[in-house]
């Protein structure tokens, strides 16, 4: 008999393991129906891809259509618009109801002719020779947005950009302000940009004369609140016949840093550790388990940053805190000024490894905080 955990992290996770969220999913999904853009902003493992690959599917189930990329791999306007023109001619080919156009019309359609490949699924993929002017991939990306715009006249229809954040370190300027006219092109479609690297995606959307200021609605989407969540992971506990406390539940979620991803990682591994009640010895063992699985990859990131760097990201570790500039936390990592501070706070958050919560700076990774805590052999 196949292993059903009562948990599930890392890749997006839909029912049962799909906690709260309706409130932001009722919201995107309005959206989506009414053509209006969306910026979807948290830091990574908050579950965002989670959210929105299940307003995907209820769109999907009213009848619209919903082309969804990852850009995270994309390091050029041409991988940009051969992933972006995959997913829709994929979305409009597999929409409810007979496409408008068939392949072959719809990539006619396009002022470059792609390479077309079929995944062993069936599934569309172009690709395009790199041998264009950026002037090209704009009009290839309105061509795109065209045979969307074209399939919303029988229902909705919408564009999720994930990791749209790495525009950003694509050209030698960026290419986000190439979105504002494809937003504004948009006029039926619902375009959601979703972005985990926060500064990055604040310098694209949120101030005047950011490339997609005022170009739609921004959703910062938050942890999970600590009663739904708790209450998620005792009913999934006792699915399997195992009992968990909410004295319990409250401490696996606040060792998780309250973090979704995060949260399921650790109650999964506290739950393997006994065949009977989960209580807090459990959850120290699991978070040990967790840890001990990672040490080399721990050990190697934390060897690539400078002397500077690791004393801060230690110093983090140990507490977390908004007092960065005072003399005390200079003197506890060794360095002389706060433009030294500044200068590997940056570094750190470029790495992914530290975040800000308002004025509080913390390590990202509660389990690679965990390890940074622990006394050296």
């Amino acid at each position: 008999m196949a292993y059903e955990p009562p948990y599930r992290f890392g890749p997006p996770v839909g029912a049962p393991f799909f906690c709260d969220r309706e409130d932001e999913l009722k919201l995107i999904v309005n959206r989506m129906r009414g053509g209006i853009h969306v910026f979807l902003l948290s830091p990574r493992r908050y579950g965002k891809s989670s959210l929105l690959e299940q307003a995907s599917e209820l769109l999907l189930k009213e009848g619209g259509r919903c082309a969804s990329v990852n850009l995270l791999f994309c390091t050029s306007e041409a991988d940009l618009a051969s992933a972006i023109l995959s997913a829709v001619v994929h979305s409009v080919l597999s929409g409810p109801g007979r496409a408008k156009h068939s392949l072959e019309d719809m990539l006619r359609r396009v002022r470059i002719a792609p390479q077309v490949t079929f995944d062993p699924d069936g599934k569309v993929s172009v690709t395009f020779a790199p041998a264009h002017s950026n002037q090209d991939w704009i009009g290839v990306l309105q061509d795109t947005i065209a045979l969307l715009e074209d399939a919303s006249e029988k229902g909705p229809a919408a564009l999720i950009l994930d990791e749209f954040q790495v525009v950003a370190g694509i050209g030698p300027k960026g290419v986000g302000g190439v979105f504002k006219a494809l937003a504004d092109q948009a006029k039926h479609t619902s375009i959601v940009f979703s972005g985990s690297h926060l500064s990055v995606m604040e310098n694209l959307t949120r101030d005047k004369g950011a490339p997609l200021y005022g170009m739609g609605e921004r959703v910062m989407l938050d942890v999970v609140p600590e009663e739904a969540m708790t209450k998620y992971l005792v009913r999934r506990a006792r699915a399997t016949g195992k009992k968990m406390s909410m004295t319990t539940a409250r401490i696996i979620y606040h060792e998780a840093d309250r973090i979704p991803n995060y949260v399921q990682q650790l109650a999964l591994a506290a739950h393997e550790q006994t065949d009977g009640e989960i209580t807090e010895a459990e959850v120290s063992r699991g978070a040990d388990r967790i840890v001990d699985g990672q040490v080399n990859d721990f050990a190697e990131r934390f060897e690539q940053l400078a002397p500077s760097q690791q004393r801060v990201l230690r110093a983090l570790a140990d507490t977390p805190t908004s007092a960065v500039s005072t003399k005390s936390f200079l003197d506890k990592i060794g360095v002389a000024n706060h433009n030294a501070v500044q200068t590997a706070l940056k570094a750190l958050v470029k790495r992914e490894l530290v975040y800000q919560t308002g004025r509080v700076w913390s390590v990202s990774d509660p389990f690679l905080r965990r390890w940074l805590r622990r006394p050296l052999d």
